[in-house]
């Protein structure tokens, strides 16, 4: 079975996630992303045709423009990512491990190690197309699932050819945790991982810590789901977050992303941990915020140990940037397997080794 893919967005920079892939008939969109920016448009949907809609996970840039589709196309999620779609806007059930036929075509997803209710995607087609979504290999909370084999891989390469360790990064907010904070992060995501590691900083260093209701109730969320759905040995540090009060003068804020701005918390450093807008980057310049990354990504010696694990003979890096110096790094790390076209045409095997080409 052939397949065409068109990278309707997310080749080449950060920006929203839009895939088709088209095959035996039939058009699969994985992931509906919505702009990053404040009075961006989306562009990728226009006139857009396709039988099935696929959401990874529910961050903005995967799931922000599901409102640009017409509401009669069939959309797929896990019950978690579905409450953020548009009220009313009928879905059917991804498992959150697992496999299920989608318009004829076998699709399975596992554990991506991102986000709650985040999943990633394969698909059976000639060989196997493996769509990561957002992934990570470190997260201290969500697991990631080794993938079946794909000939083909999209994968988050978001973080471009940064490879330094979580541990680092944690190394380095901890140094920051002696004035008052406020992390404002995305409350499905790092925000769990981080408020369970932050309590226990808490406790160790006798500051008074406090965390958005939204981001309880996440916690609690994943709490109720099957144990192998978050990392072995935390349930009862979940637990006892859950029931610890917040206190009535934190020195540091765990809240949600939705409350970022500098005027928002007058008597705390804001400390950004992810991705930031040109106003947020202004701000940073200015001084007026900090930032120190978490990571929540596939680092760049990640990226390319699971291409080697799904045995890809094709790769392409999404949500980073593929020109100059950046390029050639991709080019040493990926070899002869690196992609940047925005249209992949798979055909069959036709000999003992997968074979494969690309159009523009």
């Amino acid at each position: 079975m052939s397949a065409r893919i068109h990278l309707l967005s997310g080749l080449g920079d950060k920006g929203p996630a839009a895939i088709v892939v088209e095959t035996n008939g039939k058009r699969l969109l994985l992931d509906a992303g919505g702009a990053l920016h404040p009075g961006e448009p989306i562009t990728w949907a226009d006139g857009l045709d396709v039988d099935a809609i696929l959401i990874s996970h529910d961050h903005i840039d995967h799931i922000g423009g599901v409102a640009e589709l017409p509401d009669t196309v069939p959309l797929y999620c896990t019950p978690l990512v579905a409450k953020t779609l548009p009220k009313h806007r009928a879905w059917q059930p991804l498992p959150a491990r697992g496999s299920l036929m989608v318009e004829g075509i076998k699709v399975t997803t596992g554990q991506a190690g991102h986000s709650l209710g985040g999943v990633w995607l394969h698909l059976d087609v000639d060989g196997g197309i493996f769509y990561s979504g957002d992934a990570c290999f470190e997260s201290r909370l969500f697991p990631f699932d080794t993938p079946p084999p794909a000939r083909t891989a999209l994968l988050d390469a978001s973080y471009g050819n940064y490879d330094q360790p979580q541990e680092s990064c944690v190394q380095a907010i901890r140094l920051q945790l002696d004035q008052p904070l406020v992390l404002p992060v995305p409350e499905t995501g790092r925000a769990l991982e981080m408020a369970l590691w932050l309590s226990e900083e808490a406790d160790h260093c006798q500051f008074p810590f406090a965390i958005d209701p939204i981001i309880r109730d996440n916690l609690a969320a994943l709490l109720a789901l099957p144990s192998d759905l978050r990392r072995p040995g935390l349930d009862s540090a979940i637990s006892a977050l859950l029931e610890r009060r917040n206190a009535s003068q934190p020195a540091l804020q765990l809240v949600s992303d939705r409350n970022d701005t500098p005027d928002q918390w007058p008597n705390y450093q804001l400390l950004h941990t992810g991705y930031l807008t040109p106003e947020r980057q202004v701000q940073l310049a200015a001084g007026e915020i900090s930032w120190q990354r978490w990571n929540v990504h596939l680092r760049a010696s990640h990226l390319v140990a699971l291409a080697d694990q799904l045995r890809a003979t094709q790769v392409v890096p999404l949500f980073t940037l593929l020109t100059g110096h950046c390029l050639s790094e991709w080019r040493q790390r990926l070899g002869q397997r690196l992609r940047i076209h925005r249209t992949l045409e798979i055909q069959p095997h036709t000999a003992t080794r997968p074979t494969a080409h690309l159009t523009v």
